[in-house]
């Protein structure tokens, strides 16, 4: 059986980061956080989409493909707090069809020999508790994260884990539009024992 590779993913503030490491510690798995606040593209990006997407996806995939090559080098188990191919999605979202065609080629080559995660979490909850979570967290660069592309980012999401639901990949969705699984540990419990069968699971590629 391969190592358990395991990502966790969805839309912004859905707690992909918090959930990566409660249950890095729990089962004593090797934590990878994905680099956010280096992106030097990412605030000039919010505030003008249209002209700062391009090289803000660029940023973001070239460091995304070095840390997922240096996963290769991790012997024990693994969970992340995204997938490389949230790429795709927020390219989808953000640039031309010429600019995400060719992001798509550059991304096809990158990622064609990546060890790839075996396990995904696909975390989701309601727009209104996404933009709660976003303010709490209160990240400059995201106070101007529209209702739009906030709901487009869902929608691709819940594509996504369609797909690989119907391909027959090792995947669940949770709703955590209830559930505080930071604070409170009965949310957090719940949310381990619907992971622990897909780890068990992991089937040799």
């Amino acid at each position: 059986m391969n190592k358990p590779f395991i990502a966790i993913e969805g839309p912004i503030g859905v707690g992909k980061s918090s959930l990566t490491h409660k249950l890095s510690q729990d089962l004593n798995y090797y934590e990878e956080n994905e680099i956010i606040d280096e992106n030097p593209f990412l605030s000039d990006f919010y505030d003008d989409i249209s002209k700062w997407s391009f090289q803000t996806e660029m940023f973001f995939l070239c460091n995304r493909y070095k840390q997922f090559q240096d996963l290769a080098q991790i012997h024990q188990g693994i969970v992340s707090d995204y997938h490389i191919y949230k790429n795709k999605i927020f390219a989808h979202n953000t640039l031309t069809s010429t600019e995400y065609e060719k992001f798509t080629r550059i991304y096809d080559i990158l990622t064609e020999d990546l060890q790839m995660p075996n396990i995904i979490i696909f975390l989701d909850a309601d727009l209104s508790v996404l933009q709660q979570r976003i303010a709490k967290r209160n990240r400059s660069f995201e106070h101007q994260i529209s209702d739009d592309y906030l709901f487009a980012l869902k929608e691709d999401y819940t594509h996504f884990y369609n797909t690989l639901k119907a391909d027959g990949q090792n995947v669940i969705k949770i709703d955590t539009s209830t559930l505080d699984f930071v604070t409170q540990d009965d949310d957090y419990q719940h949310i381990l024992e619907l992971v622990r069968p897909l780890i068990g699971g992991t089937k040799d590629e």
